[in-house]
Parts: structure tokens; sequence; C-alpha cells
């Protein structure tokens, strides 16, 4: 009878500790993903300063055809900085979630 009883608390406190272990993990994956949208974000932001300030630079610089190509380039290089913030974005929450599973 002892054995028995000891077997099953020992089964339950096992239990309960993956409960919470499963409760840990789901808990820091949200806060992974809050940090990996902070992150996009940010990245975000940097990108639009960055092409206004290249802008201004154009603007300072050059004059006329050459500076519309030099604001056409700050434009492309700031549409080549949001794709590699949304494929560092992507890929964090893929990573996320194959740490979850």
């Amino acid at each position: 009878m002892n054995k028995t009883l000891i077997a099953l608390v020992a089964a339950t406190a096992a239990t309960l500790s993956f409960g919470a272990w499963a409760d840990e993990s789901a808990a820091q994956a949200s806060v992974d993903k809050a940090q990996a949208k902070a992150d996009y974000k940010s990245d975000k932001a940097q990108s639009k300063a960055d092409l206004k300030a290249n802008k201004a630079d154009c603007r300072a610089e050059t004059s006329g055809a050459v500076e519309r190509a030099c604001k056409k380039d700050a434009k492309a290089q700031s549409k080549v900085d949001n794709a590699d913030a949304k494929l560092d974005y992507k890929q964090d929450k893929a990573d996320i979630k194959a740490n979850t599973n």
C-alpha cells in the first residue's frame, strides 16, 4: 500500500512539474514575440530615419538629375532595409515557434 501511494505521489509531482515548465515556456515565448516585434518596429523606424537623412543629404549636396537619382537610390536602400527587417522578424517568429513546440 505504501509503495503504491509513493508511486502515485511521485507521478502527480512529475505531472505538475511538467505543467509549470509548459507555463514558463509559454510565458517566455510571449516575451520573445514581443521583443521580436519591438525589434522589427525599431528597424523600420531606423530605416525611415535613414531615408530622411539620405534625402536631405541629396538635397544639400546635389541638384537636378543627380539629385533625383540620389533620392531614388536612397528610396531603394530604404526598401531593402525594410525587407531585411521583415525577413528578420519572420525568422525570429519561426524560431520562437520551433522552440515552443
